[in-house]
């Protein structure tokens, strides 16, 4: 019986181990920044701070010439995955009262965030500890779904991103 046992957990213990050593290796960086943004609504500015945790991950691909070598040479795909949860403080208490999860493939990391102005989603990007709000750059849906959205970059780079949640959290 002991040994039974002992052969059970054993057995448990090696098979989590090959399984798990089976998912491809992926590279996760994760940030966190608190910023302000300032908007116009009724004559009226208003000052609402948002907090941006935004996770960078792409996958760990090597050579394939290097397939069978100890130290394999790394190879960095072209596009990463950004997704960007951004909280909204739309008064003045210490509650945030939306949440906006969206996602993009990119090869470069831009520094721009979604927000929320009452019945639209607006452009807004970093400028230290700040945000500025885009008014020449409009969102367009694609293809009338109001979850995937395209804007042109500063860079003159259309850029097409998933909104895979937006959500009041009051």
């Amino acid at each position: 019986m002991k040994y039974l046992k002992l052969i059970t957990i054993a057995t448990f213990i090696l098979g989590t181990t090959v399984i798990s050593a089976q998912e491809k290796s992926k590279e996760t960086v994760q940030e966190t920044t608190k910023k302000t943004y300032k908007l116009y609504k009724d004559g009226k500015l208003i000052k609402n701070s948002v907090l941006v945790n935004t996770k960078i991950s792409q996958p760990i691909l090597t050579d394939d010439a290097d397939k069978k070598k100890v130290n394999q040479t790394r190879v960095f795909p072209n596009k990463k995955k950004v997704t960007k949860t951004v909280r909204i403080d739309n008064d003045k208490d210490d509650k945030y009262d939306e949440k906006i999860v969206f996602s993009y493939m990119t090869d470069s990391i831009s520094d721009f965030v979604l927000v929320s102005d009452i019945d639209e989603i607006i452009v807004a990007v970093e400028d230290g500890s700040n945000l500025e709000i885009l008014e020449n750059i409009t969102l367009k849906s694609k293809a009338n779904n109001k979850k995937v959205y395209v804007f042109t970059d500063g860079k003159g780079k259309e850029v097409e991103l998933f909104v895979e949640s937006h959500t009041s959290i009051k």
